[in-house]
């Protein structure tokens, strides 16, 4: 059969081709997350590409091409979710922005889903100005949740004046490969199998054989470096739990809480010196065969169950931990700033560490992999003990470390506070930065954490001392970045300035915070936190059970298209910051027309606390003009309050 896999750019995709979404597919499922990403990756390769040559392959669409009275269809058997995005992010560029590309038009159907096609019609043909909630039909949530979504970070990219330069790399260098599939396939049984395959060999697991090769004379501390790996790649449990009893007492003490190793032969010497070493040389074709192989063999039953969910994945965790070690150890003193300012995105994972891998120098390699195991032993255990986990149990944030105590000479587990009487406040703040930053990748408030947490000055962590530095960051997110009239790079901020603000409140640019639903979720974040913290220094709390979540739509209280009847107030009004809190996407959807009298009955109901800032503006009996700015003053004042 003649193989007619094809490369096409984005332009390509979208020109003269029609795609449908078969029955057996679900329905659109991308959320912010995903979205967000997406966006991103592509943003990232367009600015860093400055002769607008390099490509950035986006993935595949398998297809099977169906022949109809108009031509061909392309049924989509793989792929669904980044087309739909696609369309939608086309939608957005068109009404928003005035952009087109090359004469776009909605050129994706769902066959079983006519509401998914009528929602993806209707953003296409709204006007600017329009509502893209409002419709005297019902829409498909997640169509209309993704286009505010993209419209938004469009809108971050168009403030950077760099919207240009995004749509351009996006019609001519982002790259799909379609794939179609033989006229007689049975498409069924395809999707099921295309949904069911098995895992291929993951990044890191690549990266691992290639560090591993360094060792390949020295069996125990190729093993020493497996069992590091292998401990830490669980980025769901405690490091400890890798490692056999006699090994995990020599590395963190009696109670399993405390890391004293200093370089990575202290690590080698907690291990016994009878090693087991599997004579099967770790290199990719054995990973490839057989994933299993390279698995720790554990010495007993495995009696800590998964209580946790990580913030990040292993992947990205080791790009964290390579940033941390390229800034602080003196190995690297030699490297440029360019080159110590690690990309935090595990796409470029193996690219990023052949830099230090693919050198010639035998000694210098060794050097970097001893290093780098080191500190991800150590990164993992600090990352555990001080980095918030959500609980499996309750849902709620954790921060919380793993120790042992003995009764009877039998081990049980205990998960104990960090901090202390530190730990709430600590809590906060880092799920605060969290929620404001989901996605995988660009986690720069974690990498900011990781790199005071592993400060080798310091001989254990102060809370109080770990308070002023969030705090500070805190600080500085908001006055180098997203009020400040230039933003500072992240590097620098958390590398050059240590997380500490280098822009005077006079400078900022206060405009910022009157843009609607533009503003930066972390804006309203930051302010709950500080809403927050007042309250607990009263002795009346009103809000000791509020906790940050996934909250990810600006909401104005007065709502923008008001019930008819009600009076529609001038968009300066209705975008001011007085007018703004954030909420879930989900309340949003379905509350943005009311009323504030209607919300504030809802949420009355409902007695739970979403938002601190709302909770503040619902005590106001009436909601017009003059309370949205007063109310405006207030907040800005306390969102303004630094930890300096």
């Amino acid at each position: 059969m003649k193989n007619n896999l094809v490369e096409l750019n984005i332009e390509e995709v979208f020109s003269n081709n029609t795609y449908a979404i078969p029955i057996y597919q679900r329905n659109y499922a991308w959320k912010e997350a995903q979205i967000k990403q997406l966006i991103q990756d592509i943003y990232d390769y367009a600015k860093n590409d400055t002769a607008t040559t390099q490509q950035y392959y986006i993935g595949s669409l398998v297809v099977f091409e169906r022949k109809t009275e108009g031509g061909i269809v392309y049924e989509t058997i793989d792929g669904q979710q980044r087309l739909t995005t696609l369309n939608i992010l086309f939608s957005v560029l068109k009404n928003e922005f005035d952009i087109h590309i090359n004469n776009y038009k909605t050129n994706l159907h769902f066959d079983s889903r006519p509401m998914s096609s009528y929602t993806l019609e209707h953003i296409y043909n709204k006007t600017k100005k329009e509502d893209v909630n409002k419709s005297e039909k019902k829409l498909n949530v997640r169509i209309t949740d993704a286009y505010t979504i993209a419209k938004n970070e469009l809108n971050k990219i168009k403030k950077a004046n760099h919207l240009e330069q995004f749509v351009n790399y996006l019609k001519a260098n982002v790259i799909i490969l379609r794939v179609p599939v033989p006229k007689d396939t049975d498409l069924n049984h395809y999707f099921e199998i295309m949904n069911n395959r098995g895992e291929q060999l993951e990044k890191h697991e690549v990266l691992k054989a290639k560090m591993l090769k360094v060792f390949s004379k020295e069996k125990k501390a190729s093993h020493v470096f497996n069992t590091i790996w292998e401990a830490s790649a669980n980025m769901e449990k405690y490091v400890q739990h890798g490692f056999n009893t006699e090994v995990r007492t020599a590395l963190f003490g009696k109670h399993w809480n405390h890391f004293e190793a200093e370089i990575f032969e202290d690590v080698i010497t907690g291990f016994n010196s009878k090693v087991e070493v599997d004579s099967t040389a770790l290199t990719i074709e054995a990973l490839l065969k057989d994933k299993q192989q390279i698995e720790i063999k554990k010495e007993e039953d495995d009696d800590s169950p998964e209580r946790f969910n990580s913030v990040i994945n292993f992947s990205n965790f080791l790009l964290h931990i390579l940033r941390v070690l390229v800034n602080n150890n003196p190995n690297y003193e030699s490297l440029s700033n360019d080159e110590k300012n690690i990309p935090l995105d595990d796409k470029r994972l193996i690219e990023t560490f052949d830099f230090f891998l693919n050198v010639e120098d035998k000694t210098r390699k060794k050097t970097f992999v001893e290093d780098f195991a080191f500190l991800l032993l150590k990164g993992k255990h600090f990352y555990d003990k001080y980095i918030i986990k959500r609980n499996l149990k309750d849902e709620k944030w954790s921060l919380k470390y793993l120790k042992v105590e003995y009764y009877n000479k039998k081990a049980s587990h205990q998960y104990i506070n960090s901090l202390d009487t530190n730990n709430k406040s600590i809590l906060m703040l880092l799920s605060m930065f969290h929620v404001s930053a989901p996605t995988l990748i660009y986690k720069h408030w974690l990498n900011a954490a990781l790199n005071y947490l592993l400060d080798d000055s310091k001989e254990e962590i102060d809370g109080e001392d770990y308070i002023h530095y969030l705090e500070d960051l805190s600080d500085t997110y908001l006055y180098d970045r997203f009020l400040a009239k230039e933003e500072k790079d992240y590097f620098n901020i958390i590398y050059k300035n240590d997380a500490y603000p280098s822009t005077n409140k006079n400078d900022l640019d206060t405009s910022k915070l009157n843009e609607g639903t533009s503003v930066e979720n972390f804006i309203f974040n930051r302010l709950d936190y500080l809403l927050w913290k007042q309250d607990q220094e009263k002795d009346n709390k009103q809000f000791s059970d509020f906790s940050f979540s996934f909250r990810t739509s600006v909401e104005h209280y007065y709502p923008q298209n008001p019930m008819e009847g009600q009076d529609r107030l001038d968009t300066s009004i209705l975008d001011n910051f007085g007018n703004l809190c954030l909420i879930s996407r989900n309340k949003n959807s379905k509350l943005s027309n009311y009323m504030p009298t209607a919300k504030k009955e809802h949420y009355a109901k409902r007695g739970s606390i979403e938002s601190i800032k709302q909770q503040i503006m619902m005590q106001e009996k009436h909601w017009q003009e003059n309370e949205i700015k007063e109310h405006a003053e207030k907040m800005v004042k306390t969102l303004l309050t630094t930890n300096i």
